[in-house]
């Protein structure tokens, strides 16, 4: 059984306060308890969170962009009501983490700038190594072949590319999932008034 990642959405209300979003799901009635909301025929069960493994993505201590770049910690005293009320059964203890909507749109934008640097140096590199190779392939036909030293090591584009790519999609897919929640479902738009906490458990 592995480690998951319970992250919640909490936006910042009139009076001030976090108030977590829910998300609204069919109720399955072969599931345990009872539907939340039931309009008519239809039945409707409150989610809080998303789970995640924490062992991979985003959420990942060893992902070359994660989570560890702009989060930092919080008290249990700063989460919304609904947060608390959602750990109220664990037993083991509870370490919050957050970071706002506006930290992790500024930190997708520096990642996607550093996948660009690091291909551009890739390709650099790469055409620099076939400039000297066709030079020295020209000065062994002009004074015969001898010894010449082989370069550095080069990066090459196609492995700064699989290096990189995976992590920063990662994290362009955790914003993108944010992004439909807040703005298709509840249309709020003000990234400083929003925020995802979260926990490993």
């Amino acid at each position: 059984m592995g480690v998951y990642a319970h992250r919640f959405i909490e936006v910042l209300d009139k009076d001030n306060k976090w108030k977590a979003l829910p998300i609204w799901n069919k109720h399955e009635e072969e599931t345990y308890g009872k539907p939340d909301i039931i309009t008519g025929e239809l039945k409707l069960k409150k989610q809080l969170c998303f789970l995640q493994r924490a062992s991979s993505g985003f959420y990942s201590s060893v992902s070359l962009f994660s989570k560890d770049d702009i989060s930092h910690s919080i008290s249990p005293g700063e989460l919304s009501d609904d947060a608390r009320a959602y750990v109220a059964g664990f037993n083991l203890p509870v370490y919050w983490y957050c970071f706002s909507l506006s930290e992790l749109e500024a930190f997708v934008d520096k990642c996607g700038e550093q996948l660009y640097s690091n291909l551009a140096d890739a390709f650099h590199d790469r055409n620099m190594q076939l400039i000297v190779k066709m030079l020295v392939s020209m000065r062994k036909e002009n004074i015969g072949d001898e010894e010449t030293e082989e370069g550095g090591f080069c990066q090459t584009p196609r492995a700064a590319y699989d290096d990189y790519l995976e992590d920063y999609l990662s994290v362009v897919s955790e914003l993108n999932k944010i992004y439909f929640i807040i703005h298709e479902i509840y249309s709020f738009y003000s990234s400083d008034m929003i925020r995802v906490v979260f926990f490993y458990g």
